[in-house]
């Protein structure tokens, strides 16, 4: 199947997308009491998953592990800093070629040079998630950026993998035959419980390096009682991972 259209199917499948629909299709028929009752209960949860306080908390219980620490680090003596990517922006005219690194990865990216820089850690760079065989892979384009603008220099780099499951499998493969089997894992707070589950799985031991937490403690501000857009959108990300862990669990 496509990244195309297993992105399609996500979409459709998980809040608030597949949210709006059920009430859509309890309002069409609300003269049945169970449509009426559906679009209440559908309606509810859209604008409770608006609301930055209510993702927050959501994130606050998924992302579990902790900022990286300089104790961890000292008593792990890792061999190398693994980042994963989250996606490539192929709508940026004011790059060449019109691609550049999504958002995600970018905040993957940056944390990684931030972390090499202390660390005096390798980078190995993984990502391949190409949608056309011109495409550039991921993992160049992260290296490029590491390389050019935050003067980083990248050891190695996996451009075949289009999933966690992969990134994990074929960094393994390359790592393997360097002896490298302690690694510094980069990505995305939402994403380390399903990310670091598989590097374990594929035979690394894991240090979890999250960064961009949705969730964070500290005082509430009255915004946070406002909806917002980028609540839904968080609270796909999150959604996307809990059902994410659960397919991983059963296809791998």
């Amino acid at each position: 199947m496509s990244i195309i259209a297993i992105y399609v199917i996500k979409l459709l499948l998980l809040p608030p997308t597949s949210l709006a629909m059920l009430a859509l299709v309890g309002l069409l028929l609300r003269k049945r009491k169970w449509g009426k009752n559906m679009a209440i209960v559908c309606l509810a949860l859209l604008w409770l998953l608006s609301l930055p306080i209510v993702v927050k908390h959501w994130a606050m219980l998924w992302e579990r592990v902790p900022p990286l620490s300089t104790e961890a680090v000292q008593q792990f003596k890792p061999q190398v800093l693994v980042v994963i990517g989250g996606g490539i922006e192929t709508s940026a005219p004011e790059y060449p070629g019109q691609v550049t690194l999504h958002v995600r990865t970018l905040l993957r990216v940056r944390y990684a040079a931030k972390l090499a820089g202390e660390l005096g850690l390798p980078i190995l760079a993984s990502g391949g998630g190409m949608l056309e065989p011109d495409e550039i892979p991921e993992a160049d384009l992260m290296a490029q950026t590491l390389e050019s603008e935050f003067k980083t220099p990248v050891a190695w780099r996996e451009p075949r993998s289009s999933n966690t499951a992969e990134n994990a499998r074929f960094s393994r493969e390359l790592l393997n035959e360097l002896g490298i089997n302690k690694i510094v894992l980069v990505t995305q707070a939402y994403h380390m419980p399903r990310a670091a589950l598989e590097f374990r799985k594929a035979g690394f031991e894991v240090l979890p390096a999250p960064t961009a937490f949705i969730g964070h403690a500290g005082k509430s501000r009255w915004l946070d009682w406002l909806p917002s857009p980028t609540a839904w959108s968080n609270s796909f990300l999150l959604a996307h991972e809990m059902v994410g862990m659960w397919w991983y669990r059963m296809r791998y």
